[in-house]
């Protein structure tokens, strides 16, 4: 952490080469999982950089967030990808909603899934005022892209249990990931075709179990409503979260989404 510390301090001052080649060299990319524990420890680091150092922060994390990053250090594509990503976790730990707004519709997947975890770091220091920078995503309504990977991140953020063991934490995570829902379910066939408003179908394939095993009073009636829904989209979206093993506590409430699902299948 000091040699990250000091690498960071470097890039603060203007020399963002050392720590860009460092984070490339041990990203373990290009393969089947980048090196998440180093983005969280500079995002540690980052979080931690002093107020007067805010400004270069940002304008750092905002040239690697760029197509293509504004990098000074040699890298590979998938090393530029890496850094990138890394930038989007390191918005949270800042609580740089506005990068991870940009982040969160990026065309990197890498960078998308930190921009949720990023968010994660806001909601764990300051869960009402996250909540409402995620409410925020959902209402968004620009271009279809933006509307199905914001509402995904914000569906993503909230599924996480560690950050749902206070009860009223575990019913508001709920009615995010139910408006996301409900916003994948408002869309016609022709857009529910599109790559990214998949994307958005995907993670509530999880986010639903997630959420409805913290808060199962709000959880469970939403399971119901999706299994027995017409929608194919719907019922694909209970079959996947009641697969889900955090959902047996819970079976003797899901009997009736487990048979309509059982039943439709």
């Amino acid at each position: 952490m000091d040699d990250l510390s000091a690498l960071w301090g470097q890039a603060l001052a203007g020399d963002a080469a050392p720590l860009e080649a460092m984070l490339g060299a041990n990203s373990r990319l290009p393969g089947p999982r980048a090196d998440l524990e180093l983005a969280g420890r500079l995002a540690d680091v980052a979080g931690s950089t002093p107020a007067d150092g805010h400004a270069g922060a940002i304008r750092l994390l905002t040239g690697w967030l760029a197509h293509p990053p504004l990098v000074a250090a040699e890298l590979p594509e998938p090393h530029r990808e890496y850094v990138a990503a890394c930038a989007a976790l390191a918005a949270g730990a800042l609580g740089e909603v506005p990068l991870l707004t940009t982040a969160a519709v990026d065309e990197r997947w890498r960078v998308r899934e930190l921009a949720a975890t990023g968010m994660q770091r806001i909601l764990d220091r300051d869960w009402e005022g996250g909540l409402r920078e995620v409410r925020v995503w959902l209402r968004d309504r620009g271009p279809l892209r933006n509307r199905a990977l914001l509402a995904r991140a914000a569906a993503a953020a909230v599924a996480e249990p560690r950050l749902l063991k206070r009860p009223p934490h575990g019913s508001e995570a709920c009615a995010v990931v139910a408006a996301a829902t409900d916003l994948l379910l408002s869309l016609p066939d022709s857009e529910r075709r599109d790559g990214d408003v998949r994307v958005l179908r995907q993670a509530l394939g999880y986010a639903v179990s997630v959420v409805a095993a913290a808060a199962p009073d709000d959880g469970v009636p939403l399971l119901e409503r999706l299994a027995t829904s017409a929608d194919p989209d719907a019922r694909w979206i209970a079959r996947e979260n009641l697969k889900k093993a955090r959902l047996r506590p819970l079976d003797d409430l899901l009997a009736v989404a487990r048979e309509a699902s059982s039943l439709t299948t």
